[in-house]
Order: structure tokens, then C-alpha cells, then sequence
């Protein structure tokens, strides 16, 4: 980016694509990751980005503080570089909800016809419990190379389901079948590669590790593999109607009026209503991704339902959803620690916010304290929690990081590898924030400063 100063923009109305192939865009609407093809300028004509040049977060802040808050953008660009909401409604017919679709969802529900079957074996007996074994470096690298390529994937297909075309969802199919496979041969390595991948407004790509985590909590709880890759699809695409709220209520860094609140709970309906672009998803995908939501104590929306009126994958789903959500910075507030992520959702569970069985399954799969999360050890060495230890939720698998004089160790050591449950005379002090973040630690802040803005912080 080039170093040229300019001056704060006036707020001027969005023109029309110009002469010369180009069209103004928000800056929120840039993705993170994706290479422009073409220079990007500001409404004055001054050089922002040049060609080839990768779109990060770090660009988009040092944009903002000049003052540019939209761009212009080559059209040869537009569509794969930015998911603009605008843009994709003068492109396509602007879609109002479906009163027919919504009632027909709603009388599955009301049918009572929301028990799920296995129609084959569970899953959980295939899944490779590895102990104190490290994670396998060259199945980690290609996970975190595949979460890469999927994500930009499922931002491509997000981007045509906006523009109003129809995609063949054999994609998703794909991609969670994957997902299975790696998950039995080792749960945690594909759970902690998907960790803090994708940047914050790319909701596409950060669905994924909502999908993932749903998966495997899914997986403890004895689905088959085809109901766990129902589910992993309806993770995968719960969330893309949130890309039809308007970006100055999805990006704000303020609190959210009541108003505001109001278009944010209607993106379930219009997820719900971007899927019926996309072929080859069963019928189960959407069902889930319109309650995913709800809450056990009716407090959810969009429909305000309750206990069993509620899919047993969107009350999975709704815990995952929670827990990538806490962990993960938004622009009003800093991430949480994941072990006080946990903390807070046991504490949902016993007020009925979230089902309780699928917390104690959650713990089971992450342990108290979470896998990829640091914590400080009796012996005063600090460790990161790299696997579950089965039903020992309290006594994780961790692998030093630090001695007690705060030096570095080598965490691929025999000696540094501890099962806490074996060796009972280590044992976890505290949870500690992940080294140069800016997590908070007390669930007690965290409320404070949330939870008037979503009763369960999301």
C-alpha cells in the first residue's frame, strides 16, 4: 500500500459502476485473503492497494484511519473480491421473506418431526483416542492448507448465493464427509488447526470451525456418520444470511439498539432463504440452520421456541455457535479466554439458555479447560492443554511450553507431554489468556459488557 496521505471523505452516495470499469465499494465488503487483480483506489483517485496485492485486516485498519471508508474497486474484481450486500441486491432481485417457506419449516417443527435415527453405526467407535501422542505435523499442515481452501470455496459459493445463482451444494457434502474422515483419525489435531484461521468479518470461512466443533461434540454424542455430516452442513451454511444484514449494524463497534437487534435476528431467515439456491442439501440442513438460534428456554429467535420443539443438532449447533463466538474478537468487545468460554456455558446450561447434555458432551470432546488453551501448572510451569483425557474432563493432556523461570522448553519432549490424570502430582493452578492476546479472563467482565447487547454472548 502506498504511503500517500489524504484527506477524510465526505459522505457521498454510492455511484453507479463508472466508464472506466469500476465500482465504489464499503471497505467492510473487502475479504481478507483474496489477491486483487487490479489497484484499488479511494473516491479521490489515490492508490490504496496495488495490483496483486493480498487484502489483509492490517490494510483494511491502516485504510480506515486515512479516512477512507469506501473504495473503488475494478469490476473485473467485484465479485470475487467483495460480498456487498448492496451490490448483490442490484444484481439480483431483491428477496423479501417467504411466508410459505417459514410456515412450511414451522409445521415440521409443530408435527413433532424432529427426533433423528441412526440408520448406522455410531461414529464414536471408530474415533482413535492417541493419548499423549503429539499431533501428526504433516496431517496438520494439509488440515490448515484444506481450511484455507474451503474457506475461500465456501465465500465464493456464499458470493453467488447473494447474486442470486444457483450452486450445487455437493461441495458441502464434500467437505464434511472430509472432515469425518480426519476427525476419527484424530479429533483434536483438526479441532485446534481450525483455531483463529479465518479473520473476523469472513463469515463463510469461520463457520468451519463452528461446523468442526459441532461435529465432534456430535460425534460424543453417538451419531452416525451420516447424521454427523448433516449436521457439519448445517454449520457450515447456518450463518450466511448474516451477510444480508446491513454491515454498519454487523461491524458496529457500539452497543445494538433494539432496532438494530431486530435485523440481527433475521438473518436466520435469510440463511433459510439463501439455501433454497443450493441444490443437494437435504431438507434436515435448513430445518437446523433456521433454529440454530433458538433457545432451550424460549428466549431465542426467530420463532421463540423451546426445549424439544428445538432440532437436537441446532441445540448442538447452538453451544458450537456460542463458544467459536465468545473466543472470537468482535468489534464491541474483546475474545474471551476459552477456558472462561467454558465456564460461561456451564453456567447457561443450569439457567436453560443451552442444553445441558450437550455442554457435558462438550467437555468431554474439549475438556475444562480447552484444547489449545494455556494454563499454569503447581510446578509453575506454564502448559497448553493439547488433548482430552476421555471422561477426565478436569485433567487434560498438555504439553509444556515454559519452565518456572519462564524459559522456553522444547513441548515435543517426552518429559513435557503430561497426562494429568496419570501423573497426579501436577496439577492445573489457573487458566491464563493465550500469550500476547487481549482475552478476558473473568466471565464476570464479559458479561458486564455483553450481556444486555445478546443473552447468550455470541
Amino acid at each position: 500500500m502506498t504511503t500517500t496521505a489524504t484527506t477524510e471523505q465526505p459522505d457521498v452516495a454510492e455511484p453507479a459502476p463508472d466508464e472506466n470499469g469500476s465500482t465504489v465499494v464499503p471497505l467492510t465488503e473487502l475479504i481478507v485473503g483474496r489477491t486483487v487483480r487490479q489497484p484499488i483506489y479511494d473516491l479521490n483517485g489515490i492508490l490504496l492497494l496495488a495490483e496483486n496485492t493480498v487484502i489483509t485486516s492490517e490494510m483494511k485498519l491502516a485504510i480506515r484511519k486515512r479516512g477512507a471508508n469506501k473504495v473503488r474497486v475494478s469490476n473485473q474484481d467485484l465479485k470475487r473480491i467483495t460480498l456487498d450486500r448492496k451490490l448483490a441486491e442490484v444484481s439480483a432481485p431483491k428477496v423479501s421473506f417467504d411466508q410459505d417457506l417459514t410456515r412450511k419449516l414451522d409445521a415440521i417443527v409443530d408435527g413433532g418431526l424432529l427426533s433423528i435415527k441412526n440408520t448406522g453405526p455410531a461414529v464414536k467407535n471408530d474415533v482413535v483416542f492417541l493419548g499423549r501422542k503429539g499431533y501428526n505435523q504433516e496431517q496438520r499442515q494439509q488440515l490448515i492448507d484444506d481450511h484455507q481452501k474451503n474457506g475461500q470455496a465456501l465465500g465464493d459459493m456464499l458470493s453467488e448465493a447473494l447474486r442470486g445463482e444457483t450452486m450445487d451444494g455437493s461441495l458441502v457434502s464434500t467437505m464434511a464427509a472430509h472432515y469425518l474422515k480426519e476427525m476419527t483419525t484424530d479429533t483434536d489435531n483438526v479441532l485446534t488447526s481450525a483455531i483463529n484461521q479465518f479473520s473476523n468479518d469472513n463469515i463463510a470461512a469461520n463457520s468451519l470451525e463452528v461446523a468442526l466443533l459441532a461435529m465432534a461434540i456430535g460425534i460424543e454424542m453417538d451419531l452416525d456418520a451420516e447424521n454427523s455430516r448433516h449436521l457439519a452442513m448445517a454449520g457450515i451454511v447456518h450463518d450466511w444470511g448474516m451477510m444480508r444484514v446491513p454491515a454498519s449494524i454487523r461491524l458496529s463497534a457500539e452497543r445494538l439498539d433494539a432496532v438494530e437487534m431486530l435485523e440481527i435476528k433475521k438473518h436466520p431467515i435469510h440463511s433459510l432463504e439463501l439455501l433454497q439456491r443450493v441444490s443437494a442439501l437435504p431438507r434436515v440442513v435448513s430445518v437446523i440452520s433456521y433454529q440454530v438460534h433458538e433457545r432451550l428456554n424460549g428466549t431465542g429467535y426467530p420463532r421463540g421456541r423451546r426445549g424439544q420443539s428445538i432440532h437436537p443438532f441446532a441445540r448442538i449447533l447452538q453451544v458450537a455457535d456460542a463458544f467459536v463466538g465468545m473466543t472470537s474478537p468482535r468489534p464491541y468487545r474483546p475474545p474471551l479466554t476459552r477456558y472462561a468460554a467454558m465456564e460461561c456455558l456451564l453456567r447457561q446450561a443450569r439457567e436453560r439458555f443451552v442444553d445441558p447434555e450437550v455442554v457435558r458432551c462438550m467437555l468431554k470432546i474439549q475438556s475444562l479447560f480447552p484444547i489449545g488453551s494455556f494454563v499454569l501448572l503447581s510446578d509453575d510451569t506454564v502448559a497448553q492443554v493439547m488433548r482430552r483425557n476421555l471422561d477426565h474432563y478436569t485433567q487434560p493432556i498438555v504439553a509444556r511450553v515454559s519452565d518456572a523461570n519462564g524459559e522456553l522448553v522444547d513441548r515435543d519432549a517426552d518429559e513435557n507431554k503430561i497426562d494429568l490424570h496419570a501423573d497426579e502430582s501436577i496439577t492445573v493452578v489457573r487458566a491464563l489468556p493465550t500469550p500476547g492476546s487481549d482475552e478476558i479472563d473473568s466471565v464476570e467482565e464479559f458479561l458486564h459488557s455483553n450481556l444486555d447487547q445478546a443473552p447468550l454472548p455470541q
